[in-house]
């Protein structure tokens, strides 16, 4: 069992080491609330991801979640070097998505919680080909441009310890895609026809991906700091043509922002402390 968990790991690393990838999947956060109580809020807030979740009953709650990825060029130098060990830094795009859950506390002090959430959305993302100069030498930017849309189907399964000044959740999403509506600026790949068939290979079929999160939460009842390190994993491995579909899904991830929690029973808490 260790053997098959640390072969895709390593597969993942390996992609995350490649460079010059051309990201059209960025996962997006994991958004798992851990919710213990009827009407309890909970929402969070990124440069990249805004999500929230509200329990309409107790143990049923919804959430929706939006991801708008758009990263800056910080280091400004106008050229086509993309060798950027973590992200592709062309990237745009994002995902909307709703879903409904089940939430369980698993013992008498609620500290610990279960839950689960089933959803759907939808997405597009677009990069640029390595060839492409941002000063303008190369032409028309629209010729290196390479788009896609998807649709989304998610089951994501999360278990929590869950505090008033600290909480941390490991969550095990499983994403269905289906692309479509791939399509490739007259340059992306000029001189390589191989690699733009390989690219049309995506949309040849629905894609899994297995993406494991550790979330992190710390700060005092309402409002936290969190951190969140996801890992989305390919459960195929397509190669068409000597090159691998899954160098254009980025495949790890590290989100920070804020969290803010709504709820009656950091009341509770008090009292039981007293």
């Amino acid at each position: 069992m260790k053997q098959q968990l640390l072969i895709p790991c390593l597969l993942a690393a390996g992609a995350f080491m490649a460079s010059c990838n051309k990201h059209i999947y960025v996962p997006n956060t994991v958004n798992a609330p851990l919710l213990k109580e009827k009407y309890e809020f909970k929402g969070s807030v990124s440069p990249t991801n805004y999500q929230a979740a509200f329990a309409i009953a107790n143990k049923v709650a919804i959430m929706a979640n939006g991801q708008y990825v758009y990263r800056f060029d910080l280091d400004n130098d106008n050229d086509s070097n993309d060798n950027d060990l973590f992200v592709d830094k062309h990237t745009r795009g994002g995902v909307f998505e709703g879903a409904v859950g089940f939430f369980q506390p698993l013992d008498l002090k609620k500290r610990m919680v279960f839950d689960t959430y089933v959803g759907f959305g939808s997405g597009r993302f677009k990069t640029l080909d390595a060839a492409y100069n941002g000063d303008g030498s190369t032409g028309n930017v629209n010729d290196y441009l390479l788009k896609t849309r998807f649709s989304k189907f998610f089951v994501q399964p999360s278990i929590g310890f869950v505090h008033p000044v600290f909480e941390a959740a490991f969550s095990s999403r499983v994403s269905v895609l289906n692309f479509y509506g791939l399509s490739l600026g007259n340059k992306v790949f000029e001189d390589d026809s191989n690699r733009r068939d390989n690219f049309s290979k995506i949309g040849d079929k629905t894609r899994a991906f297995i993406e494991p999160a550790f979330t992190f939460r710390v700060g005092y009842k309402y409002v936290k700091f969190q951190m969140q390190f996801l890992f989305s994993l390919p459960v195929d491995d397509d190669t068409y043509s000597g090159y691998d579909v899954n160098e254009y899904f980025q495949p790890v991830a590290v989100g920070m922002g804020a969290s803010i929690n709504i709820a009656h029973w950091y009341d509770d808490f008090r009292k039981k402390d007293r």
